[in-house]
């Protein structure tokens, strides 16, 4: 039987102002992402094509920045933790982001080492019976699309500012005609975009279709900046700083957004299922190399495709977050299906479908 949203009280409890500086200042200091890409990822990248077109075989040789150490972070969110968990419904939902943040902190620590694959298996476990539903879902999506020529369709540059079709020049005009404040910039990052405060990122010299510029465009912003943006103007910092899992079904959430719109196939579901073949391969501890081979042999365009993925799901020594997004995707599309009114709660932040429903009340501006 589907939850019923509790109703919302006059306003936030005594407790959440303190909680929100307390988990907002610590979710700013972990980035589990850039901690875990390579410095010399494009140059590495480059390197190991053209050493496998000789032979094959060539392990990477990825640096990273510094590892900070996070010890104190840690502890003071295991504190905050054992503390919220008392403060009701609400507060459950906070201790869990406080445990996450603990976790994702450790990932930080150990990424670049030995202890990355631990530390990310800790944080990305599986949840439900979606995760074996996703394994199905990215065989059957590799399946169908094993053996399909690459299209003639016409490509443009991500970042050719004087075509109005590349990816810079759409996301300025969308950007534009929403009135979002939000700044776009080109740089040299492994998606074709990631959002963050305030800015999206285009990736730097990408060959992309017309279907490719426009799903990336509302994968960025109906996913994750609109959100992002919706989060800050709700009485609860817990929309923006996320609640555990929230990062991985706001994935999820952008993926049921392209889904919805008629981008998800095609060469795109294709990438999607090995990326997360990729990612299971890293789960039962497979090599960079072995999970390249896996990649060539399931149906990777290329060589370089299949050392770009392997190379995204082993960054930081084995991260594979990768394994979280068709989960997701399903579990949102269910819970859309179930519960339709909880789309508006999962639209307003980082937020998961556990926790959907304790939000709910909270997911309006006053």
């Amino acid at each position: 039987m589907a939850r019923r949203p509790r109703a919302r009280s006059a306003g936030p409890p005594a407790w959440v102002p303190d909680a929100d500086r307390l988990l907002g200042a610590a979710a700013r200091r972990i980035r589990v992402v850039g901690s875990s890409t390579p410095v010399n990822l494009v140059e590495e990248l480059a390197r190991l094509a053209a050493a496998w077109r000789r032979g094959g075989g060539e392990l990477p040789r990825f640096t990273y920045a510094p590892a900070q150490d996070h010890g104190d972070l840690r502890r003071a969110m295991d504190a905050a933790a054992e503390r919220l968990a008392g403060q009701g419904e609400l507060g459950v939902v906070y201790a869990g982001r406080a445990l996450e943040l603990a976790a994702e902190a450790a990932i930080c620590e150990a990424a670049g080492g030995a202890g990355c694959w631990a530390a990310a298996r800790r944080r990305y476990a599986a949840r439900d019976a979606f995760d074996e539903q996703a394994d199905a879902l990215a065989a059957t999506w590799v399946e169908q699309g094993a053996g399909a020529a690459a299209g003639e369709e016409e490509r443009v540059r991500s970042d050719d500012a004087r075509s109005p079709w590349s990816l810079v020049s759409r996301m300025r005009r969308e950007i534009g005609a929403r009135r979002l404040p939000l700044r776009v910039v080109i740089t040299d990052i492994a998606p074709l975009a990631a959002t963050g405060d305030g800015v999206i990122q285009v990736a730097r010299g990408r060959m992309l279709t017309r279907d490719d510029v426009e799903r990336t465009v509302l994968h960025e912003i109906e996913g994750h900046a609109a959100p992002s943006l919706r989060a800050a103007a709700l009485p609860l910092g817990i929309f923006a700083i996320g609640t555990a899992n929230g990062g991985d079904d706001q994935e999820g959430w952008a993926l049921a957004r392209e889904r919805a719109a008629g981008y998800l196939i095609g060469a795109r579901r294709v990438e999607l299922g090995l990326r997360h073949l990729a990612a299971r391969s890293v789960e039962r501890g497979a090599g960079f190399v072995e999970t390249a081979r896996l990649l060539e042999a399931r149906g990777a365009r290329s060589t370089a495709d299949a050392l770009r993925i392997a190379a995204r799901v082993h960054r930081g020594g084995g991260l594979a977050r990768e394994v979280v997004y068709l989960p997701a995707l399903l579990r949102v599309e269910a819970m859309l299906e179930e519960q339709p009114a909880l789309g508006e709660v999962l639209s307003s932040g980082r937020v998961s479908v556990g926790a959907a429903a304790s939000l709910a009340s909270w997911a309006r501006v006053s």
